[in-house]
């Protein structure tokens, strides 16, 4: 194993979508890679026409190409096509490739099913701050992963914010809450942003305003370790009707769960 097992690598996306492209922006904003050594494979042409003006990388409309030729190859098609696409391109995959899921409600031991081999198997369920280094990706490993190779996974997943190991059967809820996590606090953004606004501050001042609040907060919790219940008591008006808001963040969390626990049941079945 080299001293840097990740840049210089070559990375391939079966899958061109919205995913891929915050995957393949990311790799190259925090200079992993060069654009030629990425390839993305789809039947989509204008899908990858978009991410050869965008990034300069290669395409193929073969998934057998892409998976001949990454080194790391990222599963980035919809979850009801992925026994189909594993199975056309499982031939192509070698022992020595590392193979990661981003593939919603479909578990380790499925991918592991299709594959021709022992194949390292890594899923992983990444949110959108990816995209700037500061996502939340919860990740399982599959049983032909190393201890080198699970050492090299935790480092390239590092590239895209915080990588947190789990066992498959808590990565439903995990979804749940990171994957979906965003959609429940872009609207409190708007909200917040909005109601400055119609106080009189700019639109931009407003969001960089609530953004930074809601990043700080965040961040308190974390640096601290103390309880949000016990960090609100520092400041002296609170004029939010608390229970409202967990009935409904909890509903939106429970609805995504279920969502996805479904979505789950079918694929597996």
């Amino acid at each position: 194993m080299t001293d840097d097992p990740i840049h210089g690598k070559r990375f391939a996306f079966l899958g061109a979508g919205i995913i891929a492209g915050v995957f393949i922006e990311r790799l190259l904003r925090a200079q992993v890679t060069e654009p030629e050594n990425i390839l993305a494979a789809d039947i989509d042409q204008p899908k990858l026409d978009q991410l050869r003006q965008r990034f300069g990388v290669k395409t193929s409309r073969t998934n057998r190409d892409a998976a001949d030729f990454g080194d790391f190859i990222f599963l980035a098609v919809p979850p009801g096509t992925v026994k189909a696409v594993l199975s056309e391109s499982c031939v192509m995959v070698r022992p020595d490739q590392i193979v990661i899921s981003l593939a919603a409600a479909v578990p380790v031991w499925v991918i592991e099913s299709v594959l021709c081999k022992a194949v390292p198997v890594v899923r992983v369920i990444p949110n959108t701050p990816s995209l700037i280094g500061a996502g939340v990706n919860p990740y399982v490993l599959g049983k032909h992963v190393s201890t080198d190779q699970a050492a090299i996974i935790k480092n390239l997943l590092s590239i895209f914010g915080s990588a947190i190991r789990i066992e498959e059967k808590d990565m439903n809820a995990a979804t749940a809450l990171t994957a979906v996590g965003p959609t429940y606090i872009f609207p409190v953004l708007r909200a917040l942003a909005s109601a400055a606004e119609a106080k009189g501050i700019q639109h931009g001042q407003a969001l960089a305003l609530a953004a930074d609040l809601v990043a700080g907060a965040a961040r308190l919790v974390r640096e601290t370790g103390r309880e949000p219940e016990e960090l609100k008591l520092m400041i002296g008006t609170r004029t939010l009707n608390e229970e409202q808001a967990v009935v409904l963040f909890t509903a939106a969390f429970t609805q995504a769960f279920e969502n996805i626990s479904a979505s789950e049941r079918k694929l597996t079945s």
